[in-house]
């Protein structure tokens, strides 16, 4: 949503960085200094301040031989997290959808916001039993399949970070709640590329998940298949494990994921 001019706060040293930004265009892909001063008609030694902050933090990156500018690393990664955000559900949504129809069960779509498990999707199953997770809602990270599989790829300190904050809590008489059991299971889920969890979040549910990865290679999201427990044999469980597995590799590759 726009906002309204009016209501802007301005911090002027803040709106000179971006205008040197704003600078910089597929016509103009690389300036030198006296070029952005022309442009954005900053006093020359401001500009220059300006772009040695940006420069510094990745915004701009300079060319040692020739001096000139152009834009930094960090606003490619910020554009990718863009670009997942806006793209993730569509990416998923054909994938999903014939996940549910192979599996009859209902799916599940998650994402890490702010240190909490987030419902972005779902695909209602077709039994008896619904799950009550509902999109948009937010959990503890560490909660079921989705949330085991978001914390299991991310650095020790920060899962040590986000549990301190959030401690384990049992949902179920099934739930881990011991730290150490907890960080073992982190990296069989890491060895296996999957988590396969009885009743540890739902009574009467097991949860079969498996990472999303985007064009950096990073875990972005988590897709899971929650089934019924009297739906699922040891054949079962096998069968839907490799259905998900499936369906993150295709959603991965739609996202820019290259395997190499």
């Amino acid at each position: 949503m726009k906002m309204n001019e009016e209501s802007i706060y301005r911090v002027q040293s803040l709106e000179r960085a971006l205008d040197i930004l704003d600078c910089f265009t597929f016509q103009n892909r690389e300036m030198s200094l006296s070029e952005v001063v022309k442009f954005t008609k900053l006093n020359k030694t401001t500009a220059k301040r300006l772009i040695s902050n940006l420069t510094y933090r990745g915004y701009l990156l300079q060319d040692l031989n020739t001096k000139r500018y152009q834009l930094g690393l960090r606003l490619f990664e910020l554009g990718g997290i863009v670009f997942s955000s806006f793209s993730l559900r569509k990416t998923a949504a054909h994938p999903m959808t014939h996940l549910q129809h192979e599996t009859e069960a209902t799916i599940l779509l998650g994402v890490m916001m702010e240190n909490q498990l987030v419902y972005v999707d779902k695909r209602e199953g077709r039994g008896m039993i619904r799950i009550s997770s509902d999109i948009g809602w937010r959990r503890p990270l560490h909660y079921g399949m989705l949330g085991m599989i978001l914390m299991a790829y991310l650095r020790a300190e920060k899962a040590k970070e986000i549990l301190k904050g959030n401690p384990l809590e049992p949902h179920t008489p099934h739930s881990i709640t011991d730290q150490d059991a907890f960080s073992l299971r982190l990296e069989k889920i890491r060895k296996d590329g999957c988590v396969v969890e009885t009743e540890e979040a739902v009574e009467g549910i097991i949860g079969i998940a498996a990472p999303i990865r985007d064009f950096s290679r990073e875990v972005v999201a988590a897709l899971g298949v929650a089934l019924p427990i009297s739906q699922s044999s040891e054949k079962e469980v096998r069968r839907i494990v490799r259905l998900v597995k499936r369906s993150t590799n295709e959603i991965s590759t739609g996202l820019g994921y290259l395997k190499i």
